[in-house]
């Protein structure tokens, strides 16, 4: 009866405790939120373009330690209710990172625009919103004064 009750209460819990790199992630509401923004990047034109997600996985891997074996599990951590909450209040959350490391997302948000051979203005948008919003200036990450990207 006890491992029926444990089996039911898991259901119903929040999060599963999730290992290493994930685990870490999906504690780190700031973090997490830095993943969404780039995973928007991917999504921003309504096109999952393979280059584009393989610049996110080596991203992830890069600077914040999730291995590509890993990515399924990523995904379903970004589609959780805790990823959804973060999603909400992302430029909240991500504003609180420092200049630094609020260009260095822009910069990942660039690369992974970059990878497609395919440019759009969704990704121009998303890119110049980002800047404006994280209060980066012109040529913050490649943005130019009229709000264009280079890269």
């Amino acid at each position: 009866m006890k491992g029926l009750l444990a089996s039911i209460s898991q259901l119903f819990e929040r999060e599963q405790h999730l290992p290493g790199a994930l685990g870490r992630l999906s504690e780190d509401p700031v973090a997490l939120a830095e993943i969404l923004l780039l995973f928007r990047m991917v999504l921003a034109d309504g096109v999952v373009h393979a280059s584009q997600l393989t610049a996110f996985e080596r991203i992830c891997e890069q600077h914040f330690g999730i291995s590509r074996s890993d990515m399924d599990e990523l995904h379903k951590l970004l589609e959780s209710p805790n990823a959804r909450s973060c999603d909400a209040k992302a430029f909240t959350l991500v504003g609180q990172l420092d200049t630094e490391a609020r260009t260095a997302l822009l910069g990942d948000m660039m690369r992974i625009a970059r990878a497609s051979t395919v440019k759009n203005d969704s990704e121009d948008r998303l890119i110049r919103r980002t800047a404006d919003l994280l209060g980066l200036e012109p040529g913050a990450g490649g943005i130019d004064d009229k709000g264009r990207f280079h890269g």
